[in-house]
């Protein structure tokens, strides 16, 4: 992941930690869909919709190309939360990094402003573990937004309940789970 950390002017802002996410099921199709597309390299989609009551509604899913080049210097904390690893990271690709084009920030932003919708958040694939957030992902979260990760172990098999899940970011290295309500 290649974030900045910095709160987006057209980025949801609530008093305390959001309830639920809620989506329609044709949403969760379509997103789940977008982040399938690039297997087996990690997929990602910005997430826009509204705050309702305590809860954030996702209303529309832009999907982004992954942008992430392995000659980018990274910065993740150790598990522990101790010192950082920088510099160049041999060994990875976009199989396990992902990064969203500031480009496609901008024109989802303008998208939503349009349409009165938010940024929520940011969605990706692991298309090598689980759906929690790896260090790099707790690192590099955007604070006070969604950070959704589905776990694609292959581009056709049907992803499970437990293949998905949704945190809200609170601050660097600081993630909540959300519970994930369909409507």
């Amino acid at each position: 992941m290649n974030h900045s950390g910095e709160q987006f002017k057209d980025s949801v802002k609530l008093a305390e930690v959001p309830g639920s996410l809620q989506l329609n099921p044709q949403s969760l199709a379509a997103l789940e869909g977008t982040l399938a597309v690039p297997w087996p390299e990690e997929g990602c989609a910005l997430l826009l919709g509204e705050a309702k009551g305590q809860s954030l509604e996702l209303q529309h899913i832009w999907p982004c190309q992954n942008v992430w080049h392995p000659n980018w210097p990274e910065e993740a904390k150790h598990a522990t939360g101790e010192g950082t690893l920088d510099g160049h990271i041999d060994g990875h690709s976009r199989c396990d990094r992902f990064a969203v084009d500031p480009r496609e920030l901008i024109a989802a932003q303008k998208y939503g402003r349009q349409k009165g919708l938010v940024l929520l958040g940011v969605a990706h694939s692991h298309t090598r573990g689980p759906s929690h957030p790896s260090a790099l992902d707790r690192c590099h979260g955007w604070p006070q937004t969604i950070m959704w990760i589905s776990a694609l172990v292959n581009p056709t098999g049907c992803v499970r309940a437990q293949d998905r899940s949704a945190w809200w970011v609170r601050g660097p290295g600081s993630l909540q789970p959300l519970s994930i309500d369909l409507l």
